[in-house]
């Protein structure tokens, strides 16, 4: 198995970003690569000005890779599937978007 995670180095000591998938006592090998900064997010307003000057449906995709994350649960595939059932069509991706 192999992954990549970024870590920061404290006081002699890599702490990894996220857990790892790591047996307690496990033996590894490790690569060291300086990071890149991470890219700076767009503010607001210069995210909202990309998405309406995204003349392309591809533009706009584009735009919203740039977007900060957004961990907030929001589904958007179920929301549309809800929305299609709501007005009796039916889903765009079965089995997603279901009624409670």
């Amino acid at each position: 198995m192999t992954i990549t995670v970024r870590a920061t180095y404290e006081s002699g000591v890599l702490r990894p970003a996220r857990p790892l998938a790591l047996d307690e006592g496990e033996t590894v090998d490790v690569t060291i690569a300086k990071a890149e900064p991470a890219p700076r997010s767009p503010s607001e307003e210069e995210a909202a000005r990309r998405l309406q000057d995204a003349a392309t449906l591809a533009d706009w995709v584009e735009a919203t890779k740039r977007l900060p994350p957004d961990d907030g649960g929001y589904d958007i595939v179920r929301a549309l599937n809800e929305n299609r059932l709501w007005s009796g069509d039916s889903p765009l991706i079965p089995g997603g978007g279901k009624r409670p």
